[in-house]
């Protein structure tokens, strides 16, 4: 029997054994199926290993050229806008260069036109040299330099004015008014300084009255006052004035040249005979009458008579003459 166990024993142990090789061919089967899914993972690994490599190398190259091309802006803005503040700058400086350039040009213009006048005064061309010094610009010459040539030109004026008054005299003197009357606007026309300006048309004002133009005259009398107001004559033609504006029958502007008078010259001889006008005048119409008052006196109110009606037949009052009162005073060359 011993045989028999022995072949049992070897039987089981056939069966241990193929039950063991079964065993281990099962498991080298499950780890030859996780060697390859591990491989499988392997790969899957590897692959995203290398797009998240791939993605992370384009990020970071994106990022790198992101800032180069944020840094080159930058600098591009500045560099543009240095080149807008220096466009800006060029512009001003040819704005100012064109306007430099202008005002030089109109400087050369007016130099020239100041040979010219100097040119033509020496050679005794008058009324050219006056037509040049009209074409002067303080604004453009220095103020010293257009003083000088202006003092030139008044003197000028003053000489070819007088040279018209002095002749404008004698023929009005002569009785030949509208001959006196043109060289007095011819002296006019080259528009001499105040007190030669003065004198001519205090002289145009003798004039227009001995034409019977007694506004004309008024208005003429009113320039020379007020051309020179300080001169010796003055206070006579603003008078004059006056009395011819009574006399033409603007007693409002009258009234106000008589208070004029008052107020700038109530020292005048001719004061107390404006006074009486005043008077007069202020009586005529409504409301009261103010005096101006003479020097270191004080003003009066006259109270003035109601109006009566109008009678039918009743006769204008006389008007007083335009040189009542006048002394005939005339202006000093």
């Amino acid at each position: 029997m011993p045989v028999e166990d022995d072949i049992h024993e070897v039987k089981k142990e056939v069966t241990k054994t193929h039950n063991l090789i079964i065993k281990t061919g099962n498991l080298v089967k499950n780890l030859s199926s996780e060697i390859r899914q591990i491989q499988k993972k392997q790969e899957k690994y590897e692959r995203k290993y290398i797009f998240n490599s791939v993605v992370a190398y384009v990020i970071f190259v994106i990022i790198i050229f992101g800032g180069l091309y944020v840094a080159f802006d930058a600098k591009v803005g500045v560099v543009r806008r240095e080149k807008e503040v220096l466009e800006e700058k060029l512009g001003k400086t040819e704005s100012e260069r064109d306007e430099l350039s202008k005002k030089m040009s109109i400087r050369a213009r007016q130099e020239r036109v100041i040979k010219r006048f100097l040119r033509l005064k020496r050679n005794n061309q008058d009324f050219e040299a006056l037509k040049e010094a009209d074409r002067l610009d303080a604004k453009v010459l220095s103020p010293l330099f257009y003083e000088l040539v202006k003092k030139e030109a008044d003197d000028l004026r003053s000489r070819r004015a007088g040279l018209a008054l002095r002749e404008g005299k004698s023929l009005l003197q002569k009785g030949h008014l509208m001959r006196a009357m043109r060289e007095f606007d011819r002296a006019l026309k080259v528009r001499p300084p105040g007190q030669t300006l003065a004198q001519v048309h205090y002289y145009r004002g003798n004039t227009w009255q001995k034409l019977n133009k007694i506004a004309k005259a008024a208005e003429d009398f009113l320039a020379a006052a007020e051309a020179d107001p300080d001169s010796s004559f003055a206070d006579n033609a603003l008078f004059q004035a006056g009395t011819c504006l009574e006399t033409s029958g603007d007693v409002p502007r009258a009234l106000s040249i008589y208070e004029r008078f008052l107020n700038d010259y109530g020292s005048s001889r001719h004061a107390s005979q404006v006074r009486r006008r005043v008077m007069k005048l202020t009586r005529s119409g409504p409301g009261p009458a103010v005096i101006p008052p003479a020097p270191g006196g004080t003003r009066t109110t006259v109270l003035k008579p109601k109006p009566e009606p109008p009678k039918t037949e009743e006769k204008p009052k006389p008007t007083p003459k335009p040189s009542e009162g006048s002394s005939g005073e005339s202006p000093t060359e």
